[in-house]
């Protein structure tokens, strides 16, 4: 137990010094301008909640949404996803995505959409594309909603996973008072 307690300790820790460091130099805190990436909670990743307290993740009352991605894809079409996270409240939000095949490897490739190049950006991560929210794209678009939309380009072929992990903020950038949610999707080629 004491050993679990401090590894806890240490994460937050680790967290709060990567918010200090990368916060220096964006608009006040890490994770509102680029996330740390491989945190979507697939394959074995941690989720954000090693940086956010408050709960356990998907235990809020309010949830992530995607919407565009097809039951069978076409091999090499592009799709729009929209991704949204909703909660009563929220002031902010956040998001980070991956489009894998069953080995991990990328799964074509993602993009922002025209309108969100502003507001969401690509990360690669040992070889995988992390795409998530950036400081602009953290307002809310209604009183309980923040969107995104991103361009994911299909694979030649092959089972692709998405793991979408969303942050429902209350936008006083401490790792306290916000709730994460997270979805797997799952879609495959057309045959």
């Amino acid at each position: 137990m004491r050993r679990e307690a401090r590894y806890g300790s240490a994460l937050a820790l680790l967290c709060l010094a990567w918010a200090t460091l990368l916060g220096s130099a964006t608009h006040g805190g890490a994770e509102r301008d680029r996330p740390p990436p491989a945190h979507t909670g697939g394959f074995g990743e941690p989720l954000c909640t090693a940086c956010h307290f408050q709960a356990d993740a998907n235990t809020g009352t309010g949830s992530i949404i995607v919407t565009g991605v097809p039951a069978a894809y076409t091999p090499d079409s592009t799709y729009t996803l929209a991704i949204s996270v909703v909660q009563a409240y929220l002031m902010a939000g956040g998001f980070q995505m991956s489009a894998r095949l069953a080995d991990g490897t990328q799964a074509g490739s993602l993009a922002p959409a025209p309108d969100d190049r502003a507001r969401a950006a690509v990360t690669v991560h040992d070889g995988v594309q992390y795409m998530h929210h950036l400081y602009d794209g953290t307002s809310a678009v209604a009183s309980d909603t923040a969107r995104w939309h991103v361009l994911w380009t299909a694979p030649a072929g092959g089972d692709v996973i998405f793991h979408i992990a969303g942050n429902a903020a209350d936008d006083d950038e401490s790792p306290m008072g916000d709730m994460i949610y997270t979805l797997s999707l799952g879609t495959t080629a057309r045959r």
